[in-house]
């Protein structure tokens, strides 16, 4: 995922995969590897999100950290990934987690993040291949979903190429016709800055 751009409107999306897409699982780079699930990832785990814009302070990421692992530490370290450059530095992470977007609680793609260092080196694409082809194996049903936001256009360009598309239902908290609307201004949003690169 890019770094946030803060000089766009924020505007919430959901993105769904509403069947299988993913066949296969896109190797990682050479440069980097994935690591294990240990305690010891938290603190880089936290700034590494602080970094890329997902909390805004290094206190929201560490609560954010111990929730999840007091709700449900077994499942958080079988589906969260994390990924590691040669020395052995995080780079990158993301999760399966389950979401309270609809009226069902359903698991989603969660926090995408990768340092800005090493943002366009297929990582991302690595972790979400390999997160879809884990949620095959869970007992959920498709559609797999993920939130994004207008602010990581760059992000749902890639949502996009693996599959995800948008969502234009209902949610608990979004009506059908809202979620349209919003779809539209991201869209442009979405149009306006692939004119600009």
């Amino acid at each position: 995922m890019t770094v946030l751009d803060k000089s766009v409107p924020f505007i919430r999306v959901l993105m769904v995969m509403p069947r299988r897409t993913v066949r296969k699982e896109i190797p990682l780079n050479t440069k980097y590897q994935y690591v294990e699930f240990d305690d010891t990832l938290k603190e880089a785990w936290c700034k590494l999100q602080l970094e890329v814009g997902l909390f805004d302070s290094l206190a929201q990421a560490k609560e954010k950290w111990e929730s999840m692992l007091k709700e449900d530490r077994a499942f958080f370290v079988q589906n969260f990934l994390f990924v590691a450059d040669q020395q052995g530095e995080l780079v990158a992470s993301a999760g399966l987690w389950p979401g309270h977007d609809f009226e069902e609680k359903r698991l989603r793609v969660h926090f995408v993040a990768v340092k800005e260092t090493a943002q366009h080196q297929k990582i991302a694409q690595s972790m979400l291949s390999k997160l879809c082809m884990r949620y095959d194996e869970n007992p959920g049903k498709y559609p797999l979903y993920l939130v994004t936001q207008s602010q990581s256009y760059g992000a749902i360009a890639l949502y996009a190429r693996l599959g995800f598309t948008p969502y234009l239902g209902n949610t608990k908290d979004i009506s059908s016709e809202q979620a349209e609307k919003d779809w539209g201004q991201v869209t442009q949003i979405l149009k306006e800055k692939a004119v600009r690169h």
